[in-house]
C-alpha cells in the first residue's frame, strides 16, 4: 500500500478483453503524452500500462462503460462534461498536471500573432472571456452557436480561418449546424475585434496544430496546451486559461478513492 491511498488488487481490474490495466486517451492529446511519456512535456509515462487511443474521449469513456478500458485519462474540462453525459462514470478530482491553453497562430504571420495577444490581454482584463468561461463551466448565460462562413480564398484578408476539433466539450463542440465551446465563442469576439469574418474549419485534432500555415488556415483553437513541440508548427498566443488532466473511472471502481495527491495516483498507475 502506497501512503494515503489504497491499491486495488490488479486482478479485480473491470472486465472486458484486456492486456493488463488499460487507459483510453484521445489521440494527439496532452492526455496520451502523459501516459506514454514525453521528454517534451517532462512526462515520465506509465510503460506498464495498455495505452489506447480515440478520436475524442467521448468514445473512450463509451469503451470503458462496456467493460474495455480500465480508465479514461481527459483534460479537466472535457472531463466534468463526459461525467454529466456519461451515467456510471466518476471524475477523480485530482489535478495530475499543470498546463498552459493558448492559441497556435500561423508562424509567418507576426501581425496576427501581435493582434491576438492584443485581443487576449483586452478580453481578460474587461471580463469577455471571463463571462464565456462562466457560460460554460457554470451555466451563466444561453448557448446559441457560432456560425461558420465559407471558406473563401479569394477573400483571404477578409477571413479569420480557425482550425478545430469541435469533439471537445465545453472547449468546441457543434450544436446542430453551427459550432459551440469556449474556444469557438473566443474565436468569435476575437474576429470582431480584428473586423473579419470568422471561418471554422473542423477537423481530426492531431492535424489542429499542422494544418495552420496551410490552405488558408490562420489558427488553431483546439484547447491546445503548449508545447515546444507544437511551436514547431505555429507560434503560440498569450495563455488564457490553466488545465490539467485527470481520470475517468466506472462509478463503482474504488482503485483512486483514497488518493489525496497527483503522487497517489500514479504510484497506483505505476503498480498496474
Amino acid at each position: 500500500m502506497f501512503a494515503g491511498c489504497a491499491q486495488k488488487d490488479p486482478d479485480d481490474a473491470n472486465g472486458g478483453d484486456k492486456n493488463g490495466y488499460s487507459v483510453g486517451v484521445q489521440s494527439g492529446t496532452t492526455g496520451q503524452f502523459y501516459i506514454e511519456g514525453s521528454e517534451d512535456l517532462e512526462f515520465d509515462g506509465f510503460s506498464n500500462i495498455t495505452l489506447r487511443k480515440f478520436n475524442n474521449a467521448g468514445l473512450a469513456v463509451k469503451d470503458m462503460l462496456n467493460g474495455n478500458l480500465d480508465a479514461v485519462v481527459v483534460d479537466e474540462g472535457p472531463a466534468g462534461e463526459l461525467v454529466k453525459a456519461n451515467k456510471g462514470v466518476k471524475l477523480i478530482d485530482i489535478r495530475l498536471t499543470d498546463e498552459e491553453y493558448a492559441f497556435g497562430v500561423d508562424k509567418n504571420n507576426d501581425e496576427l500573432l501581435n493582434k491576438v495577444n492584443e485581443f487576449i490581454t483586452k478580453a481578460m482584463s474587461d471580463g469577455t472571456i471571463e463571462g464565456i468561461m462562466n457560460k460554460y463551466f457554470n451555466e451563466e448565460g444561453e448557448i446559441t452557436g457560432i456560425e461558420s462562413a465559407a471558406l473563401d480564398n479569394s477573400r483571404a484578408d477578409e477571413q479569420l480561418v480557425v482550425a478545430t476539433n469541435a469533439a471537445f466539450p465545453p472547449f468546441e463542440y457543434t450544436l446542430g449546424d453551427k459550432f459551440a465551446g469556449i474556444d469557438m465563442e473566443i474565436a468569435a469576439a476575437l474576429a470582431d475585434y480584428l473586423g473579419m469574418e470568422l471561418v471554422i474549419q473542423n477537423m481530426d485534432f492531431e492535424s489542429v496544430v499542422t494544418s495552420v500555415g496551410k490552405n488558408g488556415v490562420d489558427i488553431a483553437m483546439a484547447g491546445l496546451t503548449v508545447s515546444e513541440k507544437r511551436k514547431l508548427s505555429v507560434n503560440f498566443s498569450e495563455s488564457y486559461y490553466e488545465a490539467s488532466q485527470m481520470v475517468l473511472v466506472l462509478e463503482n471502481d474504488d482503485t483512486f478513492d483514497a488518493c489525496k495527491s497527483a503522487e497517489d495516483v500514479e504510484n497506483i498507475l505505476k503498480s498496474k
